[in-house]
């Protein structure tokens, strides 16, 4: 049986913690009160998904496109300061040379220029007949220049707004580049050949001497001089002025691209850096080619770029002079074993301004480098991919696992990120321990590494596994001696112990390898692939989940098997203990979640609701309640109890991997294949303190309104009835305003319309939407929409609400067309009456003029019309007198005068 906990009281006293005065308070235990309502308190989301990206001139932020936004970081905290949203796809962006100004290059073919600042659009023009492929900005700022698929490059005068020159290519256009201080311009092209364009002359030089595709260039500082990188592995020094090639360097790396270190660097680089480049200096003035601009004070030219490590060279010695992490420099051809290399990530380009130098990686992160000493200064998050597993360090804390080698932990607080690097393939799957020290992760490279947090680097590797590790676990209480427990796609699952989590320590360790470990017992627990492994509060059982639609019960110490459970008709995704009860859950493919007891092993609650497979799902409110993550994107919240599901949240757009429970019950976090992380808080008490003060708020309102209606306060009370969004009330009080003086009522309900706020203009379209569809309020609901449409211009109408305005008018129009139809109709009928008139007494012909001209007609014969209509006249016989009849009538009188004088 599920034992459940009883409730603790929460007080009703309680507020929000910014509109208390600041004092040191003890922190507050979890409250026991079943929850209702999530919302997300915040959201990780992709920074940079590819393509282009500039540093601003101060380096205080960095422009970076993400999908069809252009967001602005601030390179400090690596957060979103604000972000310019496109409606079509960006292909890619240049930053003007002050920071002010943007243009985006659209799929639409079109060139948009944006404010920074207010994040407004200037101006939009359409500049090629294909796709966008790069934009650059001169120095001056005035003159922009765009390359496109179809084979042009276009030169703008930006202030004016025309095209000056047009360059055709023989092959698409990739990259472009105006020189720093002269009006001439370096375009790259797929036929390996740069181009020089002589804005001025209009003259242009081929340079040819690359065999591979070109993916960088740079001017030298003296801007005599272009440096170009390719996938052929060297780096070709051309001179600006005879536009012959100078120098080709072999550097047996194929870089993504290549940037000029500024001259003013070169004096704070590492010691043993200058010590190299004096040396240089001294070669170099000794060379008859170079010695001349020794002397001329340009000095020697340093590039920086990289594959996998950033380099430095000089380009007119070729020595490289500098590399991230002293790693040193090996020559690599295409016939050496890729295996032997520790390749963590590669570098797919690199920007710089005077400050900073950043590297982008393969796997869209930011390595953020001090411009002058070269040192690596931090690293921001670009894109995660699709999240696979997440697990709370601490309160403050979390570690993400994503589609990718590199382990993340995030701060909560900062949103900044740091990355453990050291798996060769995909992790799949983390834990932490219990006192939040040490993690572990299982990777498809058949490794696991347990890591020190503090450290940052991994102290043991546990390696055995013949197929891809799916599962690892750790020890729920921190007492418990260190152990882990692994799980593969080889369907086996292992122990391992006698690791220690401390490091070792002593001589040179950059080149330390982690101390691997062999497993103390294996097992072989299912017949498909095991998907969870969950250890028990206890530390003494743990269970797996597999495909093979079991859950199967283990001992911790000897991994002997306790029992199996065919849990599910299809694959079990995910296992988990209740912190409090002798039970577990299970979640599966079939769309079901189920809790099992630990007593007897039988089924006690069958949770049904999702859609879709349900991936994972943990307890929370100390056991009492359930939140699940399913395939189709949606978090439900279970009352175990009832059975019932209480709540459905939405906030991914695709399937939902990951979930973690923080320690206070009262915040999870979720992740997901939108690349998104989402923490969700605990808003229960916050939503039943705002349903109150609204029903106070209601009751309030009411008697304001009530005392309004009597008082005849038109406008007050139709304030507060669109305030209380009551249509029927507020029909009622439109109606009083135009019956009780129809001679005024009109110009009453027109100045209420005018004195109305545009929310409660649009909330009184939504009341006629739905008064004109009933015949019986047609005539108030025309009046009032009368009002609006007389009070307000078009253009106004169109700001009040820009998506709901048009719905709201074409939901009305058919209504009152229908209305007009049938009152047509009527009016046709009422000369049918006319006629009919006409034709039974011919004197009441003189209807029709009083639709005409009424004040022409005496009100006397008015009166005797309304008289005849309403009772017409029968028709007379016609009597003819005789003597005959005249004396019999005379007789009669007699006899009537006698009687009555008896």
């Amino acid at each position: 049986m599920i034992r459940y906990v009883e409730c603790e009281p929460v007080t009703d006293d309680e507020e929000f913690q910014d509109e208390q005065p600041i004092q040191k308070v003890e922190p507050k235990a979890p409250s026991r009160k079943l929850k209702t309502v999530f919302k997300p308190d915040y959201e990780i989301g992709s920074l940079f998904t590819g393509g282009s990206l500039r540093i601003s001139e101060d380096s205080k932020f960095i422009v970076s496109q993400a999908g069809y936004e252009i967001k602005i970081i601030d390179t400090e905290h690596g957060t979103v300061i604000s972000k310019i949203e496109s409606d079509t796809k960006i292909s890619t962006f240049a930053l003007s040379p002050n920071n002010e100004e943007i243009l985006i290059g659209c799929s639409n073919l079109q060139i948009k220029q944006y404010r920074i600042e207010d994040q407004s659009l200037v101006k939009i023009w359409k500049g090629h007949e294909g796709p966008i492929n790069e934009i650059d900005i001169h120095s001056s700022g005035n003159i922009v220049a765009s390359a496109s698929s179809d084979k042009t490059v276009k030169v703008w005068d930006l202030e004016k707004g025309y095209c000056t020159h047009n360059f055709q290519h023989d092959d698409v256009v990739t990259m472009l580049k105006f020189h720093p201080t002269l009006l001439k311009l370096v375009t790259v092209c797929l036929d390996l050949n740069i181009r020089v364009y002589d804005l001025v002359t209009k003259e242009c030089v081929i340079l040819t001497n690359h065999l591979s595709q070109i993916s960088g260039i740079t001017f030298s500082n003296s801007g005599k001089e272009l440096i170009s990188s390719g996938r052929d592995k060297v780096l070709n020094v051309w001179d600006m002025l005879s536009k012959n090639p100078k120098k080709t360097i072999p550097i047996y790396q194929e870089l993504g691209g290549i940037i000029t270190l500024p001259k003013e660097s070169y004096n704070s680089l590492p010691e043993n850096s200058k010590i190299k480049i004096e040396k240089i200096r001294e070669k170099v003035k000794t060379m008859a080619a170079h010695a001349d601009k020794i002397k001329n004070g340009d000095d020697i030219t340093i590039v920086i770029g990289g594959e996998e490590v950033l380099r430095a060279w000089c380009t007119e010695t070729g020595e490289c002079i500098w590399n991230d992490q002293n790693i040193e420099f090996k020559k690599k051809t295409d016939n050496d074993d890729k295996d032997k290399t520790d390749t963590l990530y590669t570098i797919s380009s690199i920007i710089n301004n005077k400050d900073k130098i950043i590297s982008i990686t393969s796997e869209h992160n930011l390595l953020i480098y001090n411009g002058k000493t070269l040192e690596r200064q931090g690293e921001i998050i670009g894109y995660n991919d699709e999240i696979i597993d997440i697990k709370y360090i601490n309160d403050d804390n979390i570690i993400v696992a994503t589609n990718s080698n590199e382990i993340k932990t995030y701060d909560l607080n900062t949103k900044r990120a740091q990355v453990l690097r050291g798996h060769e393939d995909l992790v799949m799957s983390v834990d932490v321990s219990a006192d939040g020290k040490h993690i572990i992760s299982g990777s498809r490279d058949k490794s696991a590494m347990i890591w020190d947090l503090e450290k940052k680097e991994s102290i043991a590797q546990l390696t055995g596994h013949t197929g891809v590790i799916s599962c690892v676990a750790l020890p729920k209480k921190p007492s418990t001696s260190m152990f882990a427990i692994t799980a593969s796609d080889d369907r086996t699952i292992k122990l391992w112990k006698g690791f220690s989590t401390t490091s070792s320590s002593g001589g040179d360790d950059s080149k330390k390898k982690d101390k691997k470990i062999s497993a103390s017992v294996t097992k072989i627990a299912h017949e498909k692939d095991i998907n969870s492994i969950s250890i028990a509060p206890n530390d003494k059982i743990f269970a797996t989940a597999s495909q093979d639609s079991y859950v199967k019960l283990w001992n911790v110490n000897n991994l002997e098997p306790i029992t199996s459970i065919k849990a599910h008709r299809r694959g079990v995704w995910h296992v988990e203990f209740s912190p409090i009860d002798q039970c577990f859950l299970t979640c599966s493919a079939d769309g079901t979640i189920k809790i099992w007891s630990l007593s007897d092993y039988t089924c006690l609650k069958t949770l049904e609701g999702h859609k879709g497979s349900v991936l994972k799902a943990s307890f929370i409110s100390f056991g009492m309640q359930i939140v699940s993550v399913a395939s189709e994107g949606l978090i439900k919240l279970w009352n175990i109890k009832t059975n019932e599901c209480l709540n459905t949240f939405e906030g991914h757009e695709s399937k939902i991997w990951a979930l973690s429970v923080a320690k206070d019950q009262e915040r999870f976090i979720t992740g997901g294949s939108d690349s998104k992380l989402i923490a969700w808080k605990d808003h229960t008490e916050i939503e039943l303190e705002i349903q109150k003060k609204k029903e106070e708020n209601q009751v309030l309102y009411k008697q304001h309104l009530d005392t309004a209606i009597r008082k005849k306060d038109y406008y007050s009370a139709l304030k507060l009835a669109l305030v209380l969004d009551q249509p029927r009330q507020t029909l009622n009080i439109f109606n009083s305003m135009y019956y009780d003086d129809q001679s005024i009522g009109e110009s009453v309900i027109q100045g209420c319309i005018g004195r109305l706020s545009p929310n409660e203009v649009v909330k009184c379209l939504r009341f006629i939407r739905d008064w004109n569809t009933n015949s019986k309020f047609v005539s108030i609901s025309q009046i009032v929409l009368n009002s609006i449409i007389t009070s307000f211009k078009p253009d106004e109408l169109s700001k009040l609400s820009v998506g709901e305005m048009p719905k709201l008018l074409e939901s009305i129009i058919p209504y009152t067309d229908r209305h007009f139809q049938r009152i047509d109709k009527m009016l046709q009928k009422t000369y049918l009456i006319d006629f009919t008139i006409q034709s039974i007494n011919p004197a009441a012909s003189t209807l029709s003029m009083d639709r005409v001209e009424t004040s022409h007609i005496d009100q006397n014969y008015k009166k005797s019309l309304d008289q005849l209509i309403k009772e017409p006249t029968k028709p007379m016989k016609k009597s003819i007198q005789t003597p005959t009849s005249q004396k019999k009538k005379e007789k009669k009188k007699t006899f009537f005068k006698s009687n009555a004088n008896k």
